[in-house]
């Protein structure tokens, strides 16, 4: 493999690897589109907290947005990672 591409793989494993943002992207999926509001009353977590989280999983290509108003609606750009994530939720061996 390139390095380049590791690094960019490992990118987003790191990009990932928070319970926070692995929650999010969870949620996300499950109802295709949200915007930070909806992601706020969902997980019951503070706006800007989700804010820095939601621009991480951007930065890194995991997910994008589409403006619709004045909101941006969230929308999970990688689908490969939401194979991972459900992969491992799913594993019991996690419990």
């Amino acid at each position: 493999m390139k390095v380049d591409r590791i690094q960019n793989i490992a990118n987003i494993f790191k990009s990932i690897g928070h319970p926070l943002r692995i929650q999010i992207l969870k949620t996300i999926h499950e109802y295709d589109t949200l915007s930070v509001k909806n992601i706020q009353e969902l997980l019951n977590i503070a706006q800007p907290v989700i804010s820095l989280h939601l621009s991480i999983l951007k930065k890194q290509k995991i997910i994008n947005s589409n403006k619709k108003g004045k909101q941006s609606l969230y929308y999970i750009n990688n689908k490969s990672v939401v194979q991972i994530i459900q992969i491992l939720y799913y594993d019991n061996r996690f419990e």
